[in-house]
């Protein structure tokens, strides 16, 4: 009813009651179905939760609440209880069988994002000199410990290098290279990152360099994609995974929108170059999102549609006149690599990059559930053996040339002799072949941890998983000072590794066929987690550590 006055007097006014159309009752019905259907589905819902949330039997522990992962928002698989724990730490599956927080991985990558204390901001204001014979120690020292793992240069770069010395720091991304360049090379020259740390010789450049990063995201260029691949090495290198996932992702996009415009098309050298920078890009990216679910760029659709890098021409970043001038300037240094040395490593790595990738599926679905199938773990290890035979002399490995370490000082020993770039990659390569095998075989231990019977699995192949975890653990140990572009995936593979191995050591069916070396390896682990530069730096390589330490010291 309407209320009005008028002088003194008051009158009530009644509306008309509205009369409603065919076409009004039309929609009101529909409302009143569509909040049925909404009652239904909400029913509905809750007796999946219940299903999805259900303790599935043999091998999870007491489930966290249900607010872990909420059905609305969350990116992971609805059916993750459920799913096969692979050996990632990604896998909430994996994490519930550890009796780890199914969310670690999403915890670690907080972690990284808010301790941002040890990254340097842009300063754009900031005065810097080049001194001739510094920049060639710099440049001396990029050469020495990271090209070769990712080579992604000319031998016309050193060239350029010495050109942009000499001329103003206009903004560009030919500018921005040379920056990077420094900024790598001047941590490369440091005896530990812990000591790169403590002096920040790379600050000046990196400050430099971020300030140029309009011009590398504007410009449609070669270097602009180099730009960024070594900002992601950058941050590989000072152990800030997360960052260094942000610039491989930025990478990865340029390099595939010049591929799929081809550009180079009629240039065969910048061709061949941008198919480095690619396959650099992959390489980088599965390293840092294989244990931690970060964002992808869809950069493995295309691994079967770029061509391999060619091999005729020189891969080296300077011409072989201008090695005696680098050596000159770094002495202890023999920059000795042979150019087919390089290449080869190159080229092994990117295969087993494609092997890790899938060393998963020695598990096959029967009965509408993932089960582990020998079969398939035979071939797997076929093709890796193969994979083996075709290395050459210069970079191929024993089979089973680890030995059982010696008690005392093993780790710390190892953390005070460097070895030389051919070792490094050789090491490389076998440390990978020794988790790619744990990958395939680790479905088999799982197998009889899950069913409490021993008969679940053939006893060999969990023996080669035993056998591989220990393989991994010395070589790993024998790397982390010598191969400093990837620190957070080799911890992160310890990690995981190790952790898995203790839990198959402490199944009851398992137990009496642990060796006493695999045993030591644990101590091991914790042990490279304690000391290691990178372990003090990453707060998540940290957090990983304790978690490690607690669980496998404190069962002794």
């Amino acid at each position: 009813m309407h209320l009005s006055e008028c002088g003194s007097s008051t009158s009530f006014e009644v509306m008309p009651v509205p009369i409603l159309t065919e076409h009004d009752e039309g929609i009101a019905g529909i409302q009143e179905r569509l909040d049925h259907l909404y009652g239904l589905v909400s029913v509905r819902l809750i007796g999946q939760e219940a299903r999805i949330f259900e303790r599935p039997p043999g091998y999870l522990p007491e489930l966290p609440p249900l607010r872990d992962y909420p059905l609305d928002e969350s990116i992971i698989s609805r059916q993750w209880r459920k799913e096969f724990p692979f050996m990632t730490i990604q896998t909430p599956s994996m994490m519930c069988l550890l009796d780890l927080n199914p969310r670690l991985a999403a915890q670690l990558v907080a972690k990284e994002r808010t301790d941002i204390s040890a990254l340097s901001a842009p300063n754009e204001a900031l005065d810097l000199e080049f001194q001739y014979e510094d920049a060639i120690r710099v440049f001396g020292a990029f050469y020495d410990k990271m090209h070769h793992w990712y080579p992604i240069f000319s031998s016309e770069t050193f060239d350029f290098y010495l050109e942009k010395l000499s001329s103003p720091l206009n903004p560009s991304s030919d500018a921005c290279l040379l920056l990077l360049v420094c900024a790598v090379g001047s941590i490369a020259q440091c005896p530990s990152l812990t000591s790169a740390y403590d002096t920040r010789p790379d600050s000046r450049y990196i400050s430099r360099a971020l300030c140029m990063l309009p011009n590398v995201h504007f410009e449609f260029s070669l270097a602009s994609v180099q730009c960024l691949v070594l900002l992601s090495v950058y941050y590989c290198f000072i152990a800030k995974p997360c960052q260094a996932h942000d610039y491989i992702l930025m990478a990865s996009s340029k390099a595939q929108a010049i591929l799929k415009c081809r550009l180079f098309e009629d240039d065969e050298r910048q061709s061949d170059i941008l198919r480095r920078s690619f396959w650099s890009i992959l390489l980088i990216e599965s390293d840092l999102s294989y244990h931690i679910d970060m964002p992808e760029s869809n950069i493995w659709k295309f691994d079967d549609r770029i061509l391999l890098p060619g091999v005729q021409t020189s891969w080296q970043p300077c011409r072989e006149d201008q090695r005696k001038l680098l050596y000159s300037m770094r002495p202890t240094q023999s920059f000795g690599m042979p150019s087919d040395t390089l290449k080869a490593y190159f080229l092994a790595q990117i295969a087993m990059c494609r092997m890790i990738r899938r060393c998963t599926t020695s598990v096959i679905v029967s009965q509408g559930q993932e089960r582990y199938s020998p079969v398939v773990a035979m071939e797997l290890t076929y093709q890796l053996d193969t994979w083996h035979s075709h290395l050459p002399s210069s970079i191929r490995f024993g089979h089973h040339d680890v030995t059982v370490p010696p008690p005392d000082n093993f780790v710390q020993n190892l953390s005070s002799s460097p070895t030389s770039s051919v070792m490094a990659m050789t090491g490389f390569l076998q440390m990978q072949y020794y988790l790619c095998l744990a990958g395939i075989y680790w479905p088999a231990v799982h197998s009889v941890i899950s069913t409490e019977k021993l008969e679940a699995a053939p006893i060999a192949h969990c023996g080669r998983f035993f056998e591989s975890y220990f393989g991994f653990v010395i070589t790993a140990a024998s790397l982390v000072p010598n191969c400093p572009h990837n620190p957070w995936s080799i911890y992160a593979n310890l990690f995981i590794t190790t952790m898995a191995c203790f839990k198959g050591a402490n199944d009851p069916c398992l137990r009496s066929m642990i060796r006493p070396g695999v045993r030591r390896c644990f101590a091991i682990a914790a042990e490279l987690f304690k000391i290691g530069d990178a372990a003090k730096i990453s707060p998540a390589i940290g957090k990983l550590g304790l978690i490690l330490r607690e669980r496998v010291l404190g069962s002794y």
